[in-house]
This record gives structure tokens, sequence and C-alpha cells, in this order.
């Protein structure tokens, strides 16, 4: 009886230690095909016509640094000017890998941007809201409100970990999800709680579209 026992014994522990390297194995199969994965349309957010309140648009490029960094699948960085000067920007970096999804903070810090004020934020968009962060940034003379949030299109989220989490878990449902950081810049010309307000309307204008081109965009695994 005794040496049935121990036999049962080690046989479970063989069993397990081989399905943990089955597991790190398929583990790390799933990550390259995932590394590798290529989006089907990759100037898809380019190609997406917002128009606003007839403002004149013109097209921004991330530096090559940026790009080399963060590899995205896609991006649009989108400018609206106004008639008397100001202006409203959406940037959208969407891609699958871990860091192509980053908080803007760091990249407004090193454009030398001081951050003044950052607050949890719910932007008017939709029944429920879209739950983002707010905050104001300073650089001489100028201050720019910046309020942004992270999204697949059908989730979305202020907090960074809170949403590669959630990435983490739809691609163990065999889902390959393309992430984004969306981003509103608008300066403070008359005053701040004016410069909110267009955010607010902008927001509502911009990403009801943006939504649904990021729900509808597939990867193909390689």
């Amino acid at each position: 009886m005794i040496k049935r026992a121990r036999g049962t014994t080690a046989g479970s522990r063989l069993f397990t230690v081989n399905l943990i390297l089955l597991l790190v194995v398929g583990g790390s199969y799933w990550g390259r095909r995932i590394e590798g994965a290529t989006i089907d349309q990759p100037k898809f957010l380019a190609k997406l016509e917002m128009p606003f309140r007839g403002w004149k648009t013109s097209e921004m490029k991330l530096s090559q640094r940026e790009m080399d960094i963060l590899q995205p699948d896609a991006v649009l960085v989108r400018r609206y000017h106004n008639p008397q000067g100001g202006f409203a920007e959406l940037a959208l970096i969407a891609g699958h890998r871990k860091k192509s999804v980053h908080t803007p903070g760091f990249c407004m810090t090193a454009g030398g941007w001081e951050l003044l004020e950052q607050r949890p934020y719910t932007l008017p968009v939709g029944e429920q809201g879209i739950s983002a962060t707010r905050s104001v940034f300073s650089q001489k003379r100028q201050r720019l409100i910046a309020t942004y949030y992270f999204t697949d299109g059908s989730y979305c989220t202020r907090n960074l970990v809170q949403f590669q989490m959630v990435q983490l878990l739809k691609r163990f449902q065999a889902g390959v999800p393309l992430g984004a950081l969306v981003r509103i810049l608008v300066p403070v010309v008359k005053d701040q709680a004016s410069a909110e307000k267009l955010s607010d309307e902008f927001a509502a204008a911009m990403l009801p579209t943006v939504m649904d081109s990021l729900k509808s965009t597939r990867l193909q695994l390689r």
C-alpha cells in the first residue's frame, strides 16, 4: 500500500512538471505569434473622416525615435485649426504590443511641459461616459488641457495597468486585441473652463467614430 501511494505521488509530480513545461512552451509560442501579428489595414486611422465645425485640419507625425520606441500598428495625430488661431488635437496610438500603449505624461514632460494638475475625469460621451484622465500642462506662458484614456474600441479605462490586464485576458480567449491610447489636446486661450468645454465638445464629435473603427479592426496571426 505504501509503495503504491509513493508511486502515485511521484506520478502526480511528474505530471505537474510536464504540464508546467507544456504551458511554458505553449505560452512562449503564442507570445511569439502575437508579437508577429499584423494589422489588415495599417492606415485605417488616417482614412477616418471626422469633420469638426468646418475647421481646417493638418496631419502630424511621430518622430522616428517615437516610432522606434512605441512600434505602433497605426497612428493618427490630427490637429483642427479654428479661424481665430486656436486648435484641438486628436492623437491615436494603436498597437498590439505592450509598449505601444503608453501614458502620455512622459512624452509631454520630455517635450518641456510641466504637469500642473491631474485628475480622474468622465468624458460625456455615450450613455455611461468614458473613464479618462484630465491634465493641465504649462510651458512658459502657454497652458494645455490634455485628456486621455486607453481603449480597444469596446473597453475603456483611465488605468494603464488595468487596461493591460484586460488585454492579457482577451489574448487567453484566443483574441488578439488592438489597444490604443486616445489623447485630446486643447490650449487654454481664454480661460480653463472654456478650454475644457471645447475639449468635451471635440471628444463628443470625434470619439464615436474612433471607437467604432477600433472595434472593427482585426489583427492577423502569422
